[in-house]
Order: C-alpha cells, then sequence, then structure tokens
C-alpha cells in the first residue's frame, strides 16, 4: 500500500515508519516537527492544512491512512481541553474526510487505553464500556466513533487500536523506564513514587508498530477495535524486579506516591486481535527494555 502516516516524527510513528516499509510498504510519513533531527523522510505538515494534505494524497496516491499524529497522552496539554478536542478530533475527522473522498482502502486510528477510564477490578475487552476520565480518553472515543461512523455510512474500512502505555526509543513524555536506563547509565539511583498495589500494562513500540502492519495486512476483520498490549498486567515492583535483572546497573527506590493517570485497570485482554487477525506480541518487558536500552546507547531515541 501507499500509506500516510500522520505523526511520523512521534514514538509510535518512526517504529511505524520502518516496519510498514519493511513489510514493503510505500510510506509518506508527516508530522509539524522532527525535533531537529534533519529528518529528511519527514514532511512538515499539519494536519489542519486540508489543502497540502490533499495534494500530497494524490502526489503519492496514497490509499491508507495510520493515523498516530495526536496530543498523546491525557498527561499532555493538561488544562487545554479545546486544544485536544482541536488536534485530536476535528483533525481525525479531516483525515478520515480525505480518505472518504479519494475512496481508501484502510484507515488505522491509534487509540488507548484511555478510552476505557477507571475501569476497577475487571478484564478489560473490547466490549467493556468506555467511561475515559479525561478530555484526551474522551477526544479518543470520539475518534474511534468517527472512524465507525465513517466505515457505516461511507464504508471506509477503518480500525482503531486500544493501545497500552506504549514505551520505547522515541518517547519524549515522561517515563519511569527511560528514566531507569538512564540512570542506571550515569550511575544513577532511579526514585519512583507508586502505590505498590497498581497495575500498569505497558508495551513495547516495536510491538504496536507490528499490530499496525497486521491490521494493515488483514484481508479483513470481523470488528473496529482492538486492544493492543504486551500480556503483562505488572505492579510496579514487579517492574522494578525485571529491570533490575534485565538492565545491568539499575537502582531504584520505590516511595509512596500515585501515578500521573490513575485509572484502576486490573486486567487488559489483547487476546482478540491474536485470535483473529494473528498478531501476537513479541516484547515482553525484560526484552522491551533490553532493546529500549539498546536503542539509547546506539543514540536512536529522543
Amino acid at each position: 500500500m501507499n500509506i500516510l502516516l500522520t505523526g511520523g516524527a512521534g514514538l509510535i510513528g518512526m517504529a511505524a515508519r520502518e516496519t510498514l516499509a519493511g513489510a514493503g510498504h510505500a510510506v509518506t510519513a508527516v508530522d509539524i516537527t522532527d525535533f531537529g533531527r534533519g529528518d529528511t523522510m519527514l514532511r512538515i505538515i499539519g494536519l489542519d492544512d486540508r489543502d497540502a494534505l490533499d495534494a500530497l494524497i494524490q502526489a503519492k496516491n496514497i490509499d491508507a491512512v495510520v493515523h498516530c499524529g495526536a496530543i498523546s497522552g491525557p498527561m499532555m496539554a493538561r488544562g487545554e481541553p479545546l486544544k485536544i478536542v482541536s488536534v485530536n478530533i476535528d483533525r481525525t475527522a479531516l483525515l478520515l474526510d480525505l480518505a472518504r473522498i479519494h475512496r481508501m482502502k484502510r484507515f488505522v486510528f491509534c487509540s488507548s487505553i484511555s478510552v476505557y477510564g477507571d475501569a476497577g477490578p475487571i478484564t478489560i475487552n473490547e466490549e467493556t464500556q468506555l467511561h475515559p476520565t479525561s478530555v484526551y480518553g474522551a477526544s479518543k472515543v470520539a475518534g474511534e466513533q468517527l472512524v465507525e461512523g465513517f466505515a457505516s455510512e461511507y464504508g471506509l474500512d477503518g480500525v482503531s487500536l486500544r493501545i497500552g502505555r506504549v514505551y520505547g526509543p522515541y518517547r519524549r513524555a515522561n517515563c519511569f523506564l527511560n528514566d531507569i536506563i538512564r540512570n542506571a547509565e550515569a550511575r544513577k539511583r532511579t526514585t519512583i513514587p507508586c502505590d505498590p498495589d497498581f497495575i500498569y500494562h505497558y508495551v513495547h513500540v516495536d510491538d504496536v508498530a507490528g499490530a499496525i502492519a497486521a491490521v494493515l495486512a488483514a484481508p479483513a476483520f470481523p470488528r473496529r477495535s482492538y486492544n493492543v498490549g504486551a500480556g503483562e498486567a505488572l505492579t510496579m515492583p514487579q517492574i522494578a524486579d525485571v529491570a533490575a535483572d534485565a538492565i545491568a546497573g539499575a537502582d531504584i527506590e520505590l516511595v509512596p506516591g500515585a501515578d500521573d493517570v490513575p485509572d484502576v485497570q486490573t486486567d487488559f485482554d489483547t487476546g482478540r486481535i491474536g485470535r483473529d487477525l494473528g498478531w501476537r506480541p513479541r516484547l515482553p518487558l525484560a526484552a522491551g527494555l533490553r532493546a529500549y536500552r539498546d536503542a539509547i546507547l546506539a543514540g536512536r531515541s529522543a
């Protein structure tokens, strides 16, 4: 496919560019910045610039969109709800409309585990009710509903991926896993405020890119949304133990505190995408941390 990939300089976008190109797709990546990397393969285009996007779609004969470009988490743009709505909802609608007009084959929307909100002690699957606890989470629900609406009304073949907490080389937002790796190299201690019973659902960005490739390659899919994660539900003490084994020199101190996104999400079921499309994660946390460390040491990171 000839793919337009938004958010091409971001965490998921950087990994997806490599994975999709490796799968034989022609990828045209766009973003509003390359973060000073001198990325000559990236087109600097805002997602509110309809004319520029339309011209690029025609010039590159684009027949699929992978939409990673967004305000990327509930900790970002706090106190700016209208900005979140504009970026995450309005520009998703614009891209869907361009996909409709150009009769594209597929539209992949990067959604989030945040759509489920504070689900509590249940197993979260794709039928779990959506009760977001942030404007960011609500914006992802709205994006998913737009994908469904364009699919039903216009026949646009779209799918939403509800992705767990993503970590990896080009993450720019706060990340304890990044801190552990960098502090280990600097021989510093990493102090993490946490509730020791709070559960995290981390997933390495390369696995997310693999899931994107899987939904693009699938001849069809029986549903419009899939959970994507590593299949590991871990508390911070368990994460600290894994990191201490995987990362030489890791020195981790856990102190009382709370996570920035305190939604209780006990069990995140990621089995449906495997049953329907054959995708399964390759990187449990230990392997993902080692891959993350290797990328940082090689200079392939934010």
